[in-house]
Formats: structure tokens, C-alpha cells, sequence
């Protein structure tokens, strides 16, 4: 994967190890250019156009998250992720999924402590057809109560087996002591009380505060020229609203630094999440520190910690570290 795709990585994700998908590109990285585009409406993209590839790419994050889910509500914007391609407009869940599979779209939302992310992928034959199945996605969601029923009731289920599992277990503890009384101590997937209380009305008004494009962050790759990426980001994302209705959310350090927590499980695995302050994205060294961040740990087997901890000495399955930065 060339260093664009890792930029685009950390431009379009609250949590740095999340990407963009890999792309096939023809052209060697030292000769990638990276456009800024700006729409007639002031939408504005970064775009690699590379036209020997019959593909585009879209990666796109809405700056909220989970960090926007209503009291109480935790789980709200994975719900909202869940069912924003579950129809829209006039069209069905069964019909809206047709529609993808008959042209080979790829459409895909998920929610992060403080993004709610998309992408889309089509064949550029079919990038019309794609444009509006994502507009229709994102401005007109239907969260018809049947579809909210059967996609609650899977994510229960995800819950319910993430109640027992040591890596899920580990996780969620971190992020309560880290952030205690502060929304990123807030499961992002919610828990079985929670998900089970979130409503309709919840999923319309989180879109409805959120979804906006002033707080919105586009990457485009693929065979697309910057005057059809200016008509297309109008298209798509022109008719949200123009600011969002963001809650504040306080600036906050992790907590309980030093503290050693043991959760003790008869199982014959042992599971070990660490973490501490990171650091910010305005900070001169940040690009500096993204790239020794991969080099020591991040989630690459070619990564230090995998190959000194796992590939010569067999002591873990699996060994990574994330930097967690604000988008």
C-alpha cells in the first residue's frame, strides 16, 4: 500500500488505524498527486485521479461519533451505521440491497468515538447509479421499524458474545478507567440496556444533528477527474445541512495512569490491553510520530513488536499498538 493511502488513512479516521481499502494503482507512490477540489456548494475532497483503473473510491467521516449518542442511549450512531443502507427514499431495504449487488456497489458506514465514517466503492460505469444510492443513504434514511427491530436484535446478539470474550472484556475496561464520567468511557456499540432503549426518533435526530457538511471530510481515488468530483460532492452530500448540532465534548487526558487491572477468566489465553497520552494531530511531530507508530506496532506482521514478540519468540498470537488521535 503507498504512503497515499496511509495520509488517507489519518485524514479521513478519528482512530488512526482504521484505512482507506487498498487500491491498485498503476502509477509508483512518488508520483501520486493530491488534488483539493472544492465543489461549486464549498464541499471540499482530496482526489488522486487515476484513470487506468475502472474504480472509485470514496472514503468520507462525519466528525461526532459515537461521542454524540444521547444519554442513556449509548450504541446510537453504530445503530444509525447499521441502518443507514437498510433504504432510503421510496426504496426498501431488500430493493436498496438489489440495487448494490445488481451493479457491484460497495456501501458501508461505521460508527467511532469520534466519527461516523462511509465509503463507497463502484465500477466507474456504474458511479451514477452509486452517487445516488449514496445520497439517498445519507439524506433520506428510512429506519423502517421492521429493519430497526432485525438489526437491533443482531447487534444484541453481537453483545451478548462480546460479554464474554477476554479481547472485548479487556477493551471496554480500558476505555472506562481511561475516561471515566467522559463520553469515550462510553461503549461505541452500546450495551444490551442501552441499544434496547434507543428509538426511531433517536436514530432521525442523531442524523439530523450530525450529518452536515461543515463537519464532513471527503478522500476520493480512482478513475475520476476533479470537475466530476466537484458535480458528484454537490450531488451526494449538497443537500445536508450546512452546520451540524454538535454536543460539546470535553477535552479530557486519560486516567488512572499506571494502574495495573486484572479481570480474572478461566480461559487458557490471556489478553493485555495498554495504553497513555498520544499525541495531537497539530503537533509539528505528528507525521513523524504516525510513521514510527507503524514501524513499532501498527497492526502490520512486518511491525517490530510482531516480529520480536510473536515471530521469534511464539509468546502471543498477536501483538499491535494504535495511536489514537482526534480527526
Amino acid at each position: 500500500m503507498n504512503a497515499f493511502i496511509r495520509v488517507l488513512r489519518s485524514m479521513l479516521r478519528g482512530l488512526a488505524f482504521a484505512g482507506v481499502a487498498p487500491l491498485v494503482l498503476a502509477a509508483p507512490a512518488s508520483a501520486t498527486t493530491i488534488e483539493r477540489v472544492v465543489s461549486p456548494g464549498g464541499i471540499e475532497a482530496w482526489l488522486v485521479h487515476e484513470p487506468a483503473v475502472p474504480l472509485i473510491a470514496i472514503d468520507f467521516a462525519f466528525v461526532g461519533g459515537a461521542v454524540q449518542d444521547p444519554v442513556g442511549k449509548a450504541g446510537t450512531a453504530n445503530l444509525v451505521a447499521s441502518l443507514l443502507d437498510e433504504g432510503a427514499g421510496d426504496i426498501d431495504s431488500k430493493t436498496f440491497h438489489e440495487r448494490l449487488e445488481r451493479n457491484a456497489i460497495e456501501l458501508a458506514f461505521q460508527a467511532e468515538r469520534d466519527t461516523l465514517r462511509g465509503s463507497l466503492r463502484t465500477l466507474s460505469d456504474n458511479r451514477d447509479e452509486a452517487f445516488e444510492d449514496l445520497r439517498l443513504a445519507l439524506t433520506a434514511p428510512r429506519f423502517d421499524p421492521d429493519d430497526i427491530d432485525i438489526i437491533r436484535a443482531q447487534l444484541l446478539s453481537t453483545l451478548r458474545r462480546a460479554s464474554t470474550s477476554p479481547t472485548e472484556m479487556a477493551n471496554l475496561r480500558w476505555w472506562q478507567t481511561a475516561f471515566p464520567a467522559h463520553p469515550y468511557g462510553h461503549p461505541v456499540a452500546g450495551t444490551l440496556e442501552s441499544v434496547s432503549a434507543i428509538t426511531a426518533g433517536d436514530l432521525e435526530g442523531y442524523t439530523r444533528h450530525v450529518l452536515a457538511r461543515a463537519n464532513l471530510k471527503v478522500a476520493v481515488v480512482g478513475d475520476i477527474d476533479a470537475d466530476a468530483v466537484k458535480t458528484m460532492l454537490d450531488r451526494i452530500f449538497g443537500a445536508l445541512p450546512a452546520q451540524p448540532e454538535l454536543a460539546p465534548v470535553a477535552d479530557v487526558a486519560p486516567q488512572g495512569l499506571g494502574r495495573r487491572i486484572v479481570v480474572k477468566l478461566d480461559v487458557p489465553q490471556a489478553v493485555v490491553t495498554f495504553g497513555g497520552p498520544g499525541i495531537a494531530r497539530k503537533d509539528p511531530d505528528f507525521m513523524a510520530a504516525y510513521v514510527v507508530n507503524n514501524i513499532l506496532g501498527g497492526g502490520s506482521f512486518s511491525s517490530r513488536l510482531y516480529q520480536e514478540v510473536r515471530e521469534k519468540r511464539g509468546l502471543a498470537y498477536s501483538v499491535y499498538d494504535l495511536s489514537l488521535i482526534h480527526i
